[in-house]
């Protein structure tokens, strides 16, 4: 792979300024170790380093494998058409001016970038990026200032200052280095180009993702559900506030924002996701370093008791458990610890502990069949040996390759020499306990959602041609109830008794044919929250009871909506009290329809309790998501209430994705509430916002 390897480099726009790119990237590939044959170029000839300066690429007598290109903008549609002449297939364009400085003039040089890149086949990287370090052949094709430590993290940064930044921290968290390719406004090669790369890449054990933007959300979601499975992956996405406006109007577009599209991408694949630059380090650290934890079941060991309880909590929080010792082991361990000590989980070997308790404990947990990971606390008290405990966990991890372990040593001076031991020897530690548990906890199996087998058996009663021709004619905005029902009844959806009454005599009319008890909402595409404005009288009983509310609701709707076009008022089914969730969707400008679902009514926002997934989802991911809201307590009956109908949930939750992936009108849905009850589901309010 000559990108990733190349035996030779052109660097374009070779400077023999000092302090200019051009000057820095070619002294970096010929002082820093590279073994390959590097070729200056520039218009003006001559020599800089000691090298002959070629004035074309197409000069070059030999063939080159990559290409830098660190030129003005303008230049460099020709510069690199020269490269495809002269057959160079990979090329990386430094070079700044293009769509990122938004102007007419930067988007159509980059235009020509690609069209030149395809004509010629050429993989590109960039523009206006960093550039490729490869640190195990000592390439410092970049920018950088110097090689960051070699080692098996494969390291993809759409932004260049945030990669040097990041690498240059790399060595205060033990890791090290395969690769590291900043990827710029990702004109030709993206995420989803340079994630087979390093997939394929031999000296890549665990790839990180910097990312700005995902350009194709759902092809970027297959690729990393298979890569996943063999490496693991660790994203750290920015961008999240500026996006979280595309579906504002909607409680399900206010609970997504583009936070809720890259949960889905991580749920769905099984990728780390870090929601800080510190916990990005901390997962690559022990992702690159020990193997998978088997269980939930890990054993901390500490000095001290308050790290012991703050790991404990962690451990709740993170999903592991702490469960007590086999009473054989837990008799021999006591054998060999001081009366004080404590041989629960966590275990105490207390303050003045030597590193020869340390390793008893160690070999204690190391040969328990209840335990499968390990965290080891340190707190540097006076009498402490930090050194030399951090060499015995080393020493009594050697012959227990397959069961993984952390530290904590906590502090800074005083275990400063005994950090740096273990993380030469690939044993991740960390300041604090908290992190110390979360990082072994990401050692577990991300469980993920079959997406390959998620698209849903259900189909709608019609075909493609008569579902669009619901939304013939229809003005964007909030679809209106009659047309909202014939949707729904295409896919089975469960919508109350109903109807729309223009005056207040038809309502009186619907509510008897109904039955009473029944609820009525005002109707207009103008007003998307009614209960905000008044617009919804519940429970009513009569016909006295029908009128009141007709006057009530058209009264509130003058005060609190002056300027609503309305439509009439539904007057729909009373329907029993249920316990009140939200379905609902969005449509993501990268990952396309998302579905939602999650605790419901006026709630929905108070406590955030949803999940979402990339629409079409199957009866078992429906079911996934369903089991990882808090309310899922709340479904299986609490205090004495029957379970409810979870079936008919997942059911419809199941429906709703098929429905908004079949029809790319719909770019907002909220079903909300939900009532769920024992015996069935039905959607108590239903808004659809479509697009033309």
């Amino acid at each position: 792979m000559s990108l990733l390897s190349p035996t030779s480099i052109a660097v374009i726009g070779a400077s023999s300024v000092e302090g200019k790119v051009g000057h820095d990237i070619l002294k970096n590939l010929l002082t820093q170790g590279y073994g390959g044959t590097v070729f200056p170029v520039n218009v003006k000839g001559g020599e800089i380093l000691g090298k002959k300066v070629f004035v074309s690429v197409k000069d070059i007598p030999d063939t080159v494998d990559l290409a830098i290109i660190v030129i003005p903008a303008a230049a460099v549609p020709q510069a690199l058409t020269e490269c495809g002449e002269k057959g160079i297939k990979n090329a990386v364009v430094i070079s700044a001016g293009f769509t990122e400085v938004h102007t007419d003039d930067g988007k159509k040089l980059e235009e020509e970038l690609v069209s030149i890149a395809k004509k010629y086949d050429i993989a590109l990287i960039g523009p206006n990026c960093l550039g490729i370090v490869r640190p195990s052949s000592k390439m410092n094709a970049s920018f950088a200032k110097e090689l960051p430590p070699a080692g098996s993290v494969g390291f993809i940064s759409q932004s260049g200052a945030t990669a040097v930044a990041l690498m240059d921290m790399a060595p205060l968290f033990g890791i090290g280095f395969s690769m590291m390719l900043s990827i710029g406004n990702k004109a030709v090669l993206d995420e989803c180009e340079t994630l087979e790369m390093l997939a394929a890449d031999e000296e890549t054990r665990v790839i990180g993702f910097y990312l700005e933007s995902i350009r194709d959300g759902r092809k970027f979601r297959d690729i990393a559900s298979r890569v996943a499975q063999t490496k693991p992956i660790v994203l750290l996405k920015d961008g999240i506030s500026a996006r979280g406006k595309i579906a504002a109007s909607s409680h399900t577009g206010a609970l997504a924002g583009s936070n809720g599209a890259i949960d889905a991408l991580c749920a769905e694949t099984g990728i780390h996701r870090a929601q800080t630059s510190e916990e990005f380090f901390d997962l690559l650290s022990v992702l690159s370093t020990q193997p998978q934890l088997q269980s939930n079941r890990i054993a901390v060991i500490t000095n001290a008791g308050g790290p012991g309880i703050l790991a404990t909590d962690a451990a709740e929080s993170a999903g592991v458990m702490l469960p007590e010792l086999s009473t054989n082991v837990a008799a021999e361990l006591r054998t060999k610890l001081p009366p004080a000590a404590s041989v629960h989980n966590p275990i105490d070997v207390i303050g003045d502990a030597s590193a020869d308790r340390y390793e008893a404990a160690l070999t204690a947990c190391r040969e328990d069949p209840t335990i499968d990971g390990i965290v080891v606390l340190l707190t540097p008290q006076v009498m402490t040996p930090c050194t030399q405990v951090a060499q015995t966990i080393i020493d009594v991890m050697k012959s227990a390759p397959l069961m993984p372990v952390v530290a904590c040593f906590m502090g800074n001076g005083s275990v400063l020499e005994a950090t740096e031991l273990l993380r030469k020897n690939n044993i991740p530690v960390f300041s604090t306990p908290e992190r110390a548990v979360r990082a072994m906890a990401a050692l577990r199996e991300s469980v993920r959602s079959d997406q390959r087998s998620a698209i849903s058996h259900i189909k709608s009663h019609s075909t493609k041609a008569e579902r669009c021709a619901l939304f013939t004619d229809r003005s964007p905005g909030l679809l209106d109830e009659d047309t909202t029902a014939k949707l729904f009844a295409l896919y089975d959806l469960p919508l109350p008794k109903q109807a729309l009454a223009k005056s207040p005599e038809e309502a009186v009319t619907f509510a008897e044919r109904i039955g009473y008890p029944v609820i009525m909402k005002v109707q207009s595409k103008d007003i998307l929250h009614k209960t905000d404005i008044g617009g919804v009288r519940a429970n009513l009983q009569s016909k006295d009871d029908v009128l009141r509310a007709w006057r009530e609701i058209q009264s509130a709707v003058k005060t609190n909506a002056p300027n609503a076009i309305v439509d009439g008022l539904l007057v729909q089914q009373f329907l029993p009290a249920g316990d009140e969730f939200i379905v609902g969707s969005v449509r993501d400008p990268s990952f396309g329809p998302l579905v939602l679902a999650g605790l419901g009514g006026i709630y929905t926002e108070l406590f955030r309790d949803s999940t979402m997934r990339m629409a079409p989802v199957s009866n078992k991911t429906a079911y996934d998501m369903l089991e990882q809201l808090k309310a899922w307590k709340l479904l299986l009956g609490m205090r004495g209430k029957a379970q409810a109908d979870i079936d008919a949930l997942a059911s419809l939750i199941e429906r709703v994705s098929v429905m908004v992936a079949e029809n790319p009108q719909i770019t907002e849905l909220d079903l909300n509430p939900v009532l769920v009850t024992h015996e069935a589901v039905v959607i108590a309010d239903a808004k659809v916002v479509i697009r033309q």
